[in-house]
């Protein structure tokens, strides 16, 4: 199966996940008259709508390029993956004030049978599909399935966030501090959500860098450039950028060297194979006054 086929597969199996966590939760968090588990919901309800958003993404990058696209859509992906990440950055944002409002206002108090019935099953859920779509991500490391992982790591750590604070506020109001246990749950997702406002900024920063077209990775130049040395194929500069699933590689190579060209565009090749990327490249034949492509 091709990292294509792969990547659609894992994009299909999130969008259904999060279509049926989304339903379930908000019949849930209506019965129980809990806001998180209400709030939980949309963010499974926004996880589908990014879901459809990266299946739509992909299959625009992978289209042949037109005389309207010279040079293809492959910015598709990185701008699906900063759209994502602002999503999330503003379900952080959502979360803590939440979760600020309901300390504020005294905590709230819910039915603990349904939210630890539906808590435990929705953790479970939300951790097969994490784990899926991580054990695809061996077979294709796409950027939209790297950020549809990340999302659902997101929403697992969310969840269990809801759920402990179940579990703690039914076991303080079974104590003489019963009147604490209101405030179980929004303290435990003030500290879940803190700690990941990392990963939106993280996905919004790389998806930024693709755009720009800043260098990519050191380690993947330095890579290049030892394999090329490897194959004795005398090069004077490497230029690469990583958009998407693509690696965009521009290569120097002295003009009384011209015979070596095709052993770099094989050395890039195989590179992107080892990578999991597609190449596209340019080989120059660079002279004392004048550049010539290849």
């Amino acid at each position: 199966m091709s990292t294509n086929q792969v990547q659609r597969r894992a994009l299909l199996c999130s969008a259904f996940s999060a279509s049926l966590f989304a339903l379930s939760g908000l019949i849930m968090g209506l019965l129980s008259g809990s806001i998180m588990i209400l709030f939980d919901s949309a963010y499974s309800l926004i996880g589908l709508l990014l879901a459809a958003l990266s299946l739509f993404a992909m299959r625009a990058a992978n289209k042949p390029a037109s005389r309207r696209y010279p040079f293809g859509r492959m910015t598709a992906e990185p701008l699906a993956v900063l759209l994502k990440g602002l999503v999330l950055l503003l379900i952080c944002l959502l979360s803590l004030f939440s979760a600020a409002w309901t300390l504020w206002q005294g905590g709230r108090a819910v039915e603990m049978d349904l939210v630890l019935i539906f808590g435990a099953i929705n953790v479970i859920g939300c951790a097969i599909t994490w784990a899926y779509l991580a054990r695809c991500r061996k077979d294709s490391d796409g950027p939209l399935l790297v950020a549809e992982v990340r999302q659902w790591q997101m929403d697992t750590w969310l969840s269990a966030a809801v759920l402990i604070g179940f579990i703690i506020a039914f076991a303080i109001s079974l104590t003489p501090y019963q009147h604490l246990a209101v405030y179980a749950d929004p303290v435990m997702v003030l500290l879940i959500v803190s700690y990941f406002f990392k990963t939106p900024l993280g996905m919004m920063k790389k998806a930024l860098r693709e755009i720009l077209l800043i260098s990519a990775d050191s380690s993947l130049i330095e890579r290049l450039q030892q394999q090329l040395h490897d194959s004795q194929v005398p090069v004077s500069t490497i230029r690469a950028a990583q958009v998407g699933s693509y690696l965009l590689i521009d290569v120097d190579v002295p003009e009384q060297h011209a015979e070596h060209a095709g052993q770099v565009r094989r050395t890039i090749e195989r590179l992107c194979t080892e990578l999991m990327l597609r190449p596209v490249s340019a080989v120059n034949l660079v002279a004392s006054h004048s550049d010539t492509e290849c």
